[in-house]
């Protein structure tokens, strides 16, 4: 047998290659997009607390697995919401402080340097 005879009629074709990870993409739900799209992170804190985010961290699995994910997801979701709660209270305290802080440094860098500030207010 050499390369140049053609394949048997009634042989399958070879296997395609299948996709690197970075052809596949992110594996991730609509709802866990939707959360990873908001650039507020007050607005993605708020839909990280909707039961529809919550149950999607099961999808992907298969059904008897996701089925016993989403029963223990819908267990713990109250413990998320303080979770969830109590994190934002830390970042918006601590982000109030620091805003205040350095409320000085700001001032001095909008009336000194206006063009580095406008710069650094764009990103």
């Amino acid at each position: 047998m050499t390369s140049a005879q053609p394949p048997y009629p009634d042989e399958p074709p070879p296997p395609q290659r299948g996709l690197t990870r970075e052809e596949r993409g992110r594996d991730i739900s609509a709802a866990q997009a939707e959360v990873e799209a908001e650039t507020s992170v007050g607005k993605r804190l708020v839909k990280s607390m909707s039961l529809r985010f919550v149950l999607s961290m099961a999808d992907g699995y298969p059904a008897g697995i996701k089925q016993f994910l989403q029963f223990c997801l819908i267990l713990i979701y109250p413990a998320w919401l303080v979770g969830v709660m109590a994190s934002a209270a830390v970042y918006f305290s601590v982000y109030g402080v620091l805003w205040v802080l350095f409320a000085p440094i700001r001032l001095w860098m909008k009336k000194n340097r206006p063009d580095d500030y406008a710069a650094s207010q764009k990103k």
